[in-house]
């Protein structure tokens, strides 16, 4: 069964997320407002469950542009507060220092189209050669390009996460944990990424399709 995660955007929402019935918390540093970010680190201390830290790059779907240096220096006030920190391979040189802390590394990759499946086998090797748990999310424009992502997925020998980005079929976000994948992403009050469902929503449909 795949663990449900809630993304959380503000302060305001992580009361919402860890009553939400969820199983992780993603905390989207990258969206989070400024101001919300001033003693962020020692209000996730108070939170029982675990977070996932990510900084997303606007090449990859959200809105930070540093280069990995900066990367770095947003994050690390967060790893004592971490169970997992999520990374593109455009910051792959600091996975080494976060699996140091004791931190696992959820290894992601996110493209608007669909790609083939020997694409997808290649972008999971490279993942796992510096992650924990490879994530990779892509584009869906059809029903088969939905089914190449299903069959992806349901053929790995090892765990993964896929997802779907963007509005084009996103029901396959529910049918993805059946095929199994590790991880789904919902929202609680704004979605972190287009095609998200609520929390209680994407719960709902689980527990009718399992």
């Amino acid at each position: 069964m795949a663990s449900i995660v809630v993304s959380v955007t503000r302060k305001e929402d992580m009361p919402l997320a860890a009553a939400s019935g969820a199983d992780l918390i993603e905390i989207r540093l990258d969206l989070f407002p400024t101001a919300d970010l001033e003693n962020l680190p020692a209000l996730l201390r108070e939170v029982s469950l675990p977070l996932i830290v990510t900084v997303r790059s606007r090449a990859e779907g959200g809105r930070f542009t540093g280069g990995p240096e900066e990367w770095r220096a947003l994050v690390t006030p967060y790893l004592p507060v971490a169970r997992y920190v999520d990374i593109e391979q455009r910051f792959s040189s600091c996975a080494p220092a976060i699996r140091a802390a004791g931190v696992k590394v959820i290894a992601s990759f996110h493209t608007p189209t669909i790609l083939k499946e020997d694409e997808l086998v290649a972008i999971e090797a490279r993942l796992r050669t510096f992650g924990d748990l490879p994530k990779i999310v892509t584009g869906v424009g059809t029903r088969d390009d939905l089914l190449t992502l299903l069959q992806f997925t349901s053929s790995r020998t090892a765990p993964i996460c896929t997802s779907i980005m963007g509005e084009q079929c996103r029901f396959g976000r529910g049918l993805l944990p059946l095929f199994s994948s590790m991880l789904v992403y919902c929202y609680i009050t704004t979605p972190a990424s287009a095609g998200q469902y609520p929390v209680g929503e994407m719960r709902t449909i689980l527990s009718l399709l399992t």
